[in-house]
């Protein structure tokens, strides 16, 4: 499928069909297998935590559905159609956008100019567009409305993001990938380093995403989080899907021993 036709998908999926779903998908190194057989499927309105140990393959995964990687085996649906995802604009064009732990954040650069870094709106009129000049009011406007939109507290979309906390960071990468993600957002590890309070307002923006429609997978090593936000959890170990729950207190003894090995 053309990936230019992706974005005009409807959104009214029949059901049981996900939104995103990766198959038998392999990738080796050399000699190092970082993948195996890995398989997941991501539905609408859903938030899925990936887990795992260090090594097990969740990086590796998320880098070949964001198109840093590609894979050498294996297939991709989006919506129930094969994608071809071999660089970082294919995902972007599918409506797939990823925050990684960097968050890829310019300090020196404004809040608005970090949610349109690289993706600049030209001025209106053709001889500002001929000098490339960008509409700044446009996209202080937009992006204004999308931090309102997702009640994100940052102190202004005109300072630069040196002097932010943490959680505003994370907050605004979200944000960003919110604004060019039509459909999927992929979280590397959101609240690594974050202290309760800051951990706890990208936790609420998460749970937001999911209720507004977007489906969001969410990586991270801590289980209380996952068990907090995520519908299902899926547990990868040895480049392979071995297990999948729905994560909550009572089994949270069953995932950690799906991540370890102590299944068998």
């Amino acid at each position: 499928m053309d990936l230019a036709q992706t974005a005009s998908l409807t959104s009214a999926l029949p059901p049981g069909v996900p939104v995103l779903e990766a198959r038998h998908i392999a990738r080796r190194f050399g000699a190092v297998v970082a993948l195996a057989d890995a398989s997941i499927a991501l539905k609408r309105h859903e938030v899925l935590g990936l887990v795992g140990d260090n090594g097990a393959g969740k990086s590796t995964l998320l880098k070949i559905l964001s198109g840093v990687l590609p894979a050498d085996g294996g297939d991709i649906y989006l919506e129930g159609r094969a994608i071809h995802i071999r660089r970082a604009q294919d995902a972007m064009e599918a409506g797939i956008e990823t925050v990684y732990q960097d968050l890829a954040l310019v300090d020196t650069m404004s809040a608005y100019q970090n949610v349109y870094l690289g993706r600049e709106e030209l001025a209106k009129s053709w001889p500002l567009r001929l000098l490339n000049l960008v509409d700044d009011r446009a996209m202080r406007r937009r992006s204004r409305e999308v931090l309102e939109a997702l009640q994100v507290k940052i102190p202004s979309i005109n300072v630069t993001v040196k002097g932010m906390s943490g959680g505003q960071r994370q907050c605004l990468a979200i944000a960003r990938a919110i604004l060019w993600g039509r459909r999927i957002v992929i979280l590397d590890e959101p609240t690594a380093a974050l202290g309760v309070r800051e951990s706890r307002r990208v936790l609420d923006l998460i749970l937001r995403l999911r209720d507004e429609g977007r489906a969001v997978i969410v990586i991270s090593h801590a289980m209380d989080h996952v068990i907090e936000i995520a519908d299902r959890a899926a547990v990868m170990r040895r480049g392979r899907k071995v297990g999948e729950e729905v994560p909550h207190a009572d089994n949270r003894q069953r995932i950690v021993s799906l991540i370890v090995g102590g299944d068998h």
